[in-house]
């Protein structure tokens, strides 16, 4: 009966998850304010301290850095940084995370080469990505060349029973000042849509997502996602906008490479009651609140 249970609760999540998807299909610009936010049933929880300087944290975290940075930078010191193109190229030639995105992914790589026991990588497009693991991410091209975001690259846990997962999306948008940009609602919503019409994990009350997204070549942002089946809102935490530009790879590359690397962790799993023992179950009743077989209990 519990199973049904869970079963009935992931289906009238997805319900949800899929109404926030429609609505967003009205919106046309690329950044969102608050008032789009309450529209789509999408909540801006506490920012997401990836410093790790000590600031007090008390919503759930789903993903850990872990790796030292002396580590990163060993596997960052023969791959070139490139911060501009040459002024003969014009936007319209080449997509502005190209040339930058190259370091981020050699130094994924050597990581993931030293340790493939966590992350399972996908540097592709999101035709192959969605082709080969079901993950449909998504990408729109506007009027001008220049104007796109898209994915470039997913990762899925090495360990299947895991309900994470996590994407890079490159947009060639900069949001102003803590505007959301209309791909990082569009990219969670598809990491959360993803896990729950798979069915995989339904012993799983929560199925976090990861989203790393490029600003242009300028800057980025690394943004944990789920949905909470009691509020029935996305979830978003997001950190301080990572400053990407400089001649050479600035901190926050390196911190950006380590947070990419994290591993899974936090409690996502439902928690069996267990059996009540023979010797104290009695006939009487009505002491009992009653169980919630549907929806959800508030």
């Amino acid at each position: 009966m519990e199973e049904i249970r869970r079963a009935a609760l992931e289906q009238e999540q997805l319900f949800r998850v899929l109404q926030i998807s429609e609505k967003l299909e009205l919106i046309n610009t690329p950044f969102l304010d608050q008032e789009h936010l309450d529209y789509l049933g999408v909540a801006v929880r506490q920012p997401l301290d990836v410093d790790d300087d000590g600031t007090r944290d008390f919503d759930p975290r789903f993903f850990e850095s872990w790796l030292p940075d002396e580590l990163v930078a060993e596997v960052a010191c023969d791959e070139l940084w490139m911060d501009r193109l040459g002024p003969d190229m014009s936007p319209a030639e080449w997509r502005f995370e190209d040339y930058k995105f190259r370091w981020f992914q050699h130094c994924l790589e050597q990581l993931y080469e030293m340790d493939n026991e966590i992350w399972d990588p996908w540097f592709t497009d999101a035709l192959e990505i969605r082709q080969c693991t079901g993950l449909a991410l998504p990408f729109r091209q506007r009027l001008m060349p220049e104007e796109y975001y898209l994915p470039v690259a997913a990762f899925f846990p090495v360990d299947k029973t895991k309900p994470h997962v996590a994407c890079v999306m490159a947009d060639s948008n900069v949001a102003p000042g803590d505007q959301v940009l209309y791909s990082e609602v569009h990219s969670a919503v598809r990491l959360v849509r993803f896990r729950l019409e798979q069915g995989q994990h339904t012993g799983h009350h929560t199925k976090p997502g990861m989203l790393y997204t490029l600003h242009r070549d300028l800057f980025a942002r690394i943004t944990q996602v789920h949905f909470d089946g009691k509020s029935s809102k996305l979830v978003l935490r997001r950190s301080r906008r990572l400053d990407l530009r400089g001649p050479e790879p600035p901190k926050d590359a390196y911190l950006l490479v380590r947070w990419v690397a994290n591993r899974p962790v936090g409690q996502t799993e439902y928690v069996d009651e267990p059996e009540p023992d023979e010797w104290t179950t009695t006939k009487d009743s009505s002491n009992t609140a009653p169980r919630i077989l549907l929806g959800y209990a508030s």
